[in-house]
């Protein structure tokens, strides 16, 4: 399912609300350069090392980050000289929310491309739109480009385990 923000609220706006009732538990930036992909994904699961999510769960979000933070670096303009892509990780109400931000791009937005059976790539988008439970795209000037997804956490036991002593007693 996807959204996409455009017009309405300003940008400040659109990132509270798409925030609420999440806590965000990580924030960090990467270099506009390939390796950032692994790196991001690697940095993201640490985040979530011992946590209770289902495995299934956590491949699909190890291959999510993957898609979003390498199609950041191929289509936008964070591959320049001193570009960044920066990643959000928030978690609560049984989700687990990831934002890549990049430096957007003036001849490029997010889109999901329609691929035959020898494509190559372009799979990326596509891959997000089915797997995650929601996702979107904003673009702010100051801020530059940002594709958001999120994934239910998968417990089994039906509770937010990311709200628990767990991710408290670990953090603080």
């Amino acid at each position: 399912m996807s959204t996409r923000e455009q017009g309405g609220p300003g940008a400040a706006e659109v990132v509270i609300k798409r925030w609420d009732g999440l806590r965000i538990v990580g924030q960090r930036d990467f270099p506009g350069v390939a390796q950032s992909a692994g790196a991001a994904r690697r940095w993201v699961l640490g985040l979530l090392d011992g946590h209770p999510t289902a495995t299934e769960t956590l491949e699909t979000l190890e291959l999510l980050v993957s898609e979003v933070v390498t199609n950041a670096v191929l289509h936008s303009d964070s591959a320049g000289p001193g570009g960044l892509i920066a990643i959000r990780v928030g978690l609560g109400d049984g989700l687990i929310q990831v934002e890549v931000i990049d430096d957007g791009s003036a001849t490029s937005v997010p889109a999901i491309r329609t691929t035959d059976d020898d494509s190559l790539s372009g799979r990326g988008l596509s891959w997000v739109d089915h797997l995650a439970c929601a996702w979107g795209t904003d673009r702010d000037d100051e801020v530059g480009g940002v594709v958001w997804f999120r994934l239910a956490i998968g417990h089994p036991s039906g509770r937010d385990p990311l709200s628990s002593q767990w991710f408290r007693h670990r953090h603080e």
